[in-house]
């Protein structure tokens, strides 16, 4: 058995006992930082980050490593308290496990690429339409199982409000775990304007477009995991075949707030 401490130094090797190698400063935090990931994972992150105590973390530790790990090792020397741990335990998870239903949708916008037809502004907007139908429903399908994102969302927000000043930290990690996941989709949605010759309006901005996007995506996910037969699909022809296709609720959502945030770029004037 290993009993590792922290140091002031961060490439300084920890004093031990036993027989194991010292670790550094920042060997330990990163074995602190995937315990603390695991638990909050595995119990679910709409409980909040209260759960994922130092004890319930070096015990986490230990069982995995066969390290031991105490408080004086931590505290002041790697994080100045707890609600510190959870600060980066959040940012971690966001980092690492957000982007499943991003990838999902990117990858469906990706294969779908080939149906696009640019011939005309009708099948541009037609073919835009696609994009969003085929995205949205990977997007759901993900979503609707995993829900990382969504509860990252909600676990921020309770140890938001649990903790004491607006300005906490907590509140950071929030905005930060939201401009992450926004600005990802954004980009998305940049590629798809562009790919048909669309631009944001005046006076909008892409940021409050997918702020509002997120925000429906949240709230018809959240009603789904309660509700799995809520929203059913809706059977309609928007796409450039004219063909009737299966759209969820989120991807019509999407679809009519382009009208409001965005337009066809206007051809130059002749001569």
């Amino acid at each position: 058995m290993q009993f590792d401490h922290a140091d002031a130094d961060e490439d300084r090797p920890e004093p031990a006992l036993g027989s194991g190698r010292r670790r550094t400063r920042s060997e330990l935090r990163t074995l602190l930082l995937d315990a603390g990931t695991r638990i909050l994972l595995t119990e679910g992150l709409t409980l909040g980050t209260e759960r994922v105590t130092f004890a319930r973390v070096f015990e986490e530790v230990e069982r995995v490593h066969g390290v031991r790990v105490t408080n004086a090792a931590v505290i002041d020397r790697i994080w100045k308290n707890r609600n510190d741990f959870h600060v980066d335990v959040l940012r971690e998870v966001v980092d690492h496990e957000g982007g499943s239903e991003f990838r999902a949708a990117e990858m469906a916008v990706s294969q779908a690429l080939p149906l696009v037809d640019l011939s005309t502004p009708t099948t541009r907007r037609a073919s835009l339409a696609e994009l969003i139908r085929v995205s949205t429903a990977a997007f759901m399908e993900v979503a609707v199982d995993s829900t990382l994102s969504f509860q990252l969302a909600l676990a921020t927000y309770l140890a938001a409000s649990r903790s004491g000043t607006p300005d906490d930290r907590l509140v950071e990690t929030h905005r930060h775990t939201n401009e992450t996941l926004t600005a990802r989709y954004a980009d998305l949605y940049r590629f798809g304007l562009e790919l048909i010759g669309w631009r944001v309006r005046p006076g909008m901005s892409l940021s409050d477009a997918a702020a509002a996007i997120s925000a429906l995506a949240e709230g018809i996910v959240l009603h789904k995991q309660v509700d799995p037969d809520a929203f059913p699909a809706v059977h309609t022809a928007r796409g450039p075949d004219g063909l009737v296709k299966e759209w969820t609720l989120l991807g019509l959502g999407i679809d009519a707030l382009v009208e409001v945030f965005a337009e066809p770029i206007p051809s130059p004037p002749d001569g």
